[in-house]
């Protein structure tokens, strides 16, 4: 009887299925990200700056001046709508047009007034601030604004007071034609003795006397109303006259330059971050062996050698010499597991993303080991053959040089000497000799998850796979051991190209600890130097 179906398997219980690694993102990522990229930073810094400066050069930054008036408002006049009143006047079209004419400039008032910064500062102080090309400009044009405007302010005054005051001019004219008439009648009635007639000159003698009073009141009035807007006219001045602030113009093309500079590393900093986290390109040795599925024994630097005309600086020549160091580890760890004993004389050299770079090391390599007497030959498997090899000398020109073979047509379909050609042959026609393979044959080829690793059984069995830091994904990386297993070769170990100095992990597999060593115990006691595996 079957067991009973409780459902789907649980994934935990099936050990063929791989958990995705998550992303883990700590300080020390962030900054080996920066490090690796600071070149960036600094070149974002650097066109940050650039352009903050282009853009002052382009916008010079204006220069300022400064000055405070004291503007005296009539008593019976609130001080809060008194000083609103004096910001209003200065931002009016008229003064500004006044402003302008009498400075000789052609900018439209708005544009003007864009220059000036009014700022109330107290009841009846106020301080401005108007910006100029240069700071003379800037004095020159605040001196005849605060003129202008104290100009312009008394004559609003002065029409303000006017209309008061001819209002009560007015008044005392009816009031006057008022005590004309009353005084008119009392002439009438002087010549009446009649108690009646007495009785009504006192009446109008009361009321020519009330309306009288009246006229002196409204006229201590006009002179007060003139007396206060001439004090109000003539106490209002400047009180600081316009002076230039030094240095204005020096700080903002330096905060410029500084928000570029700013922007810029924020800019590149954000970019390399970005890019870093997002990226599911391998890095570390620990990394690149577990999705490998293979020891990464050997981690080199940069090995591609750098341009001859650059070499007569010490700091390139300095550099130089250590790619070639750097090449010349690869190169050996290469000439040792082809000349491993007990091994075919046959290696693969096989890069992801790396075929030029990795075709260096192999030719040093062979020629290393064409130094030592041993009898080379090269086998270009790649899809575009490698730089580095078409220079290489072919055995047609040198005995002890090593041989550099490649295929007559597509590398993955050559299974035979017969399809290979030695370099410079390629245009012989069909009756070229086929080659002979030598002693030791080195492949170099380029393995992609889209072609596989079966054309690589047709001339060797042990497969070295070389990896550029930051080059190769995760999947691709894991695709192409894959692939070489099935294939049924040998993937001896693998090596990285382009370490980071950050790069401290192993690259071993991450594999059961050994069992402690304990005492072998046999009959008697213990004997010292024997030991057993528990």
């Amino acid at each position: 009887m079957n067991p009973p179906w409780n459902g789907a398997p649980d994934i935990d219980d099936d050990p063929s299925l791989e958990r995705p690694k998550p992303l883990l993102v700590s300080l020390h990522f962030l900054r080996t990200a920066l490090l690796r990229r600071l070149w960036v930073c600094v070149l974002c810094a650097v066109l940050g700056l650039l352009g903050a400066g282009a853009f002052m050069l382009a916008f010079p930054p204006a220069h300022a001046a400064k000055s405070s008036l004291v503007l005296t408002y009539d008593p019976q006049v609130g001080s809060t709508l008194a000083m609103a009143t004096n910001v209003s006047l200065f931002e009016t079209r008229t003064f500004a047009s006044r402003t302008t004419s009498r400075l000789g400039l052609t900018v439209p008032p708005d544009v003007f007034l864009n220059t000036l910064t009014v700022e109330p500062v107290g009841a009846e102080l106020v301080l401005l601030t108007l910006t100029a090309p240069n700071d003379a400009e800037a004095v020159r044009r605040l001196n005849a604004l605060t003129a202008v405007y104290l100009e312009f302010r008394a004559e609003q005054l002065g029409l303000q007071s006017k209309v008061v005051v001819d209002g009560l001019r007015q008044r005392i004219d009816e009031l006057q034609t008022d005590v004309a008439a009353l005084s008119t009648r009392l002439e009438k009635l002087s010549a009446s003795t009649t108690p009646a007639s007495a009785s009504k000159r006192s009446d109008l003698i009361a009321q020519r006397a009330y309306i009288q009073g009246r006229i002196d009141a409204l006229q201590q009035s006009v002179e007060d109303a003139t007396l206060r807007n001439a004090a109000v006219v003539s106490s209002s001045r400047v009180l600081d006259a316009p002076a230039a602030e030094p240095g204005r113009a020096d700080r903002t093309f330096a905060l410029g330059l500084a928000s570029g500079l700013i922007g810029g590393v924020v800019l590149g900093c954000g970019t390399v971050l970005f890019f870093a986290i997002t990226s599911d390109k391998l890095r570390r040795r620990s990394d690149v062996a577990s999705a490998l599925g293979v020891a990464i024994p050997i981690s080199v630097g940069r090995i591609t050698p750098l341009p001859k005309m650059w070499l007569w600086l010490p700091p390139v020549h300095a550099r130089h010499r250590r790619r070639e160091d750097e090449r010349q580890r690869l190169a050996h760890a290469i000439e040792d597991e082809l000349l491993r004993p007990h091994g075919r004389s046959r290696l693969a050299v096989a890069g992801i993303d790396n075929a030029d770079e990795v075709g260096f090391a192999v030719a040093e390599a062979a020629k290393s080991l064409a130094d030592r007497g041993c009898s080379i030959t090269i086998l270009d498997l790649t899809a575009r053959g490698s730089r580095v090899l078409r220079v290489a000398p072919s055995a047609t020109e040198s005995l002890d040089a090593p041989t550099v073979l490649r295929p007559r047509g597509v590398p993955a379909l050559a299974h035979r000497a017969a399809d290979l050609l030695p370099l410079g042959h390629w245009d012989s026609g069909e009756n070229t000799p086929s080659p002979e393979l030598r002693e030791f044959t080195l492949v170099l080829a380029e393995l992609e998850p889209a072609v596989g690793a079966d054309f690589l059984t047709a001339w060797t069995d042990r497969v070295m796979v070389v990896v550029t830091a930051g080059r190769s994904s995760v999947e691709k990386i894991r695709s192409v051991g894959d692939q070489v297993r099935a294939a049924g070769l040998e993937l001896r170990f693998g090596a990285l190209v382009r370490t980071e100095r950050s790069d401290e992990s192993i690259g071993t597999l991450k594999r059961e600890r050994p069992a402690a060593l304990q005492p072998l115990r046999e009959d008697g006691p213990p004997t010292e130097g024997r030991f057993e595996v528990r």
